[in-house]
This record gives C-alpha cells, structure tokens and sequence, in this order.
C-alpha cells in the first residue's frame, strides 16, 4: 500500500508529511495518586470500577455493551449512569468520546435522554 500524503502550511512554511493510516492503538497507564484525588473531587468516587468490568472507551460498542450490563448488574443503573454522566462531562471538550460517553448512557438508559 502505497503511503499518502499531505501539505501542511504553517507560519508562512510549507511542508509535506504522510497521512496516517488508520488509528492509533490508544496508550493505557495508571493513574497516580494526584490524578485519584482530582478524579474523586469531581465526583467519580471510585475511579477504575468500570474498567474493573471490561469497560474501555477505545473499545467497540460489541465489548463495551456486555461490559456495561456486567456493571449494572453489580452497582444498579443508577449508579452506572451517574460514572457515565461523570465520563460525559469530563470529555465534553472532545466531541469523539463524548459522543461514545453518550452512546453509552442511552444504551445503559434504554434509549431515553433524561433517566
């Protein structure tokens, strides 16, 4: 497959550089201390209980579903629309994964709005 390319003008200069093919494998790390306490200020009281479920953002809607319902079962829907309200509003400024924090709570929600 032959490699794509672009021109890009910045300040004036002119350059070219190759498109990117596909997307990026998203990086996974754990959050320090600070990043906890920040995170529970906001109001996720226990940050990671989603993940402990299955639950990714980056994953497809075919794995992050089964997930969900998996977290239902354990915290109510309640409880789980209240950490994807969290999710939703700490993303607002990126429009994609708002979108995927919205997907979720209609899903979780049984395609309403409001719960």
């Amino acid at each position: 497959m032959a490699t794509k390319f672009r021109k890009i003008e910045r300040n004036g200069k002119k350059r070219t550089v190759p498109m990117n093919e596909g997307r990026k494998a998203t990086r996974e790390r754990t959050l320090s201390a600070r990043e906890v306490e920040d995170l529970t200020g906001v109001g996720i009281k226990h940050p990671g209980t989603l993940r402990k479920h299955g639950y990714f953002m980056s994953s497809p809607d075919a794995v992050r579903h089964p997930a969900l319902d998996s977290a239902v079962k354990e915290y109510g829907k309640k409880g789980v629309l209240s950490k994807l309200g969290e999710i939703y509003r700490l993303n607002f400024t990126r429009p994609q994964l708002r979108d995927i924090a919205a997907n979720d709570i209609k899903y979780v929600s049984g395609g309403k709005k409001n719960d």
